[in-house]
């Protein structure tokens, strides 16, 4: 086993109650700072943005961001969930040759899906699209291989148990992201399409850390893994999940899509200010996910079917009351915190972040459940929750923006996700009540 390894999977393997609450302690603290971190720098950027340009402006690029994010499902589903739970599973003994081979797998993939959105940025003038929108969706075709290396990279230090080298890509790359917005922004330069820019070229020279700090570049690991192989094994148990992220993207984007085109740009970037608060908490609750993925994927591994399932309540059971607490501090402090953000610029519409803030609610209940059933290798559940809600986001996305404006849209969020969270919870339980529900083989 590497080096880079043992010292992380010892705590994991002694028995010491005590020594494993530290190890977890420590463990969650740090993925906490990282996910802080990341998210910071996502959450400082649309703040800027948001008091800097107009609300069309920063509407644009909310659509231009919400596109990059509709992407990259599909690079989550083929390239960092297969990561978080074969790499675990399957590779825990040889990780960093597994790591070499998915870097060329992510480079494969994000030149193919940067392409797809090139060409659908070629086609938008067409159809009467807005410039800035068009150069913005041009950017982030050019931002997307780069940001989300990132993204994988820091993924891959979950895998072997190092967060803390996961902090020196966050924060690096919240370091130079700032740095270089504020000089963008001095030069009179800040618009949506170079906002995308200075993402991409953030994330480039922050990767170079967590690489170098992982050995990723400069191991000689003696084997190595056929990249046909392991595109198998991604496609083999992403392919659940490529329906799904579509589907998900239309239970938690349509509403951005809908209200720009019912409302108007500035009205897509209202909606998009109003959710920030939210997404701090959705972040929190993607920190302990990602920390918990592979614990669990390497529980249902050793064949502890039993360990994994109580992880997975009391994930659900946590993330559910921290996501209510933060929920009630929303609908008691909105004003105050619109006005600290955004200097009253959307105060009229600071009653959209209690509502808002129900979304993590609903994504905190899921968590548990979803990764149980993710780390047993049965992501069609997965699939299943999305088809249920995406329907419903639709829907009442048509409806509740036609009748109640950004308050349907808000509201349309809110009830996607609530369906997402009742499916998960339904098949956890359904799992539950078979005999070894989590077991290889079971259907």
């Amino acid at each position: 086993m590497s080096s880079v390894v043992q010292s992380t999977v010892a705590p994991l393997a002694s028995g010491a109650t005590r020594e494993r609450l530290r190890f977890w302690g420590i463990q969650s603290t740090v993925s906490l700072l990282d996910q802080g971190l990341t998210s910071g720098a996502g959450f400082v950027l649309n703040l800027f943005l948001a008091r800097w340009l107009t609300s069309e402006g920063y509407g644009i690029f909310a659509l231009a961001f919400a596109s990059l994010l509709f992407i990259s499902g599909f690079h989550n589903v083929l390239v960092l969930e297969p990561l978080s739970v074969f790499g675990p599973a399957n590779y825990e003994h040889s990780p960093l040759a597994y790591f070499q081979t998915q870097l060329r797998v992510h480079f494969l993939l994000t030149a193919a899906l940067s392409m797809v959105l090139l060409l659908v940025a070629v086609a938008m003038p067409a159809f009467g699209i807005h410039r800035e929108l068009v150069l913005a969706t041009v950017a982030s075709a050019i931002a997307f291989p780069l940001i989300l290396a990132l993204w994988l990279v820091r993924r891959m230090c979950y895998v072997v148990h190092r967060p803390a080298v996961a902090v020196w890509g966050s924060a690096g790359y919240l370091v130079l992201l700032l740095a270089a917005l504020f000089l963008m922004h001095a030069l009179g330069r800040t618009n949506p399409a170079v906002a995308m820019l200075l993402m991409a070229v953030a994330s480039a020279v922050a990767i170079l850390v967590p690489l170098l700090k992982l050995g990723i570049l400069s191991a000689q690991c003696g084997i190595s893994y056929s990249l046909k192989e392991v595109l198998r094994e991604n496609w083999t148990y992403g392919r659940w999940l490529v329906a799904s992220t579509t589907l998900f993207s239309v239970a938690s984007q349509t509403q951005t899509y809908l209200t720009a085109a019912l409302l108007g740009l500035g009205s897509a970037g209202v909606l998009r200010a109003m959710q920030m608060p939210s997404l701090v908490m959705t972040q929190v609750v993607s920190a302990i996910s990602l920390l918990l993925l592979p614990t669990m994927a390497r529980e249902y591994g050793r064949g502890h079917i039993n360990q994994l399932r109580t992880k997975a309540v009391y994930a659900s059971v946590g993330l559910a009351a921290i996501t209510l607490i933060y929920a009630g501090a929303m609908s008691v402090f909105a004003k105050p915190i619109e006005n600290l953000m955004y200097g009253g610029k959307f105060s009229s519409s600071a009653w959209l972040i209690p509502v808002l803030a129900l979304v993590p609610v609903f994504t905190g209940v899921a968590a548990g459940f979803s990764m149980a059933l993710r780390a047993s290798q049965k992501p069609h559940f997965d699939l299943l929750a999305n088809t249920l809600s995406a329907p419903v986001g639709l829907v009442t996305a048509v409806l509740f923006i036609r009748l109640w404006g950004l308050g349907g849209a808000s509201m349309s969020m809110v009830a996607g996700f609530a369906v997402y969270a009742a499916v998960f919870f339904w098949s956890f339980l359904l799992r539950s009540g078979r005999q070894k529900p989590f077991e290889q083989g079971a259907v």
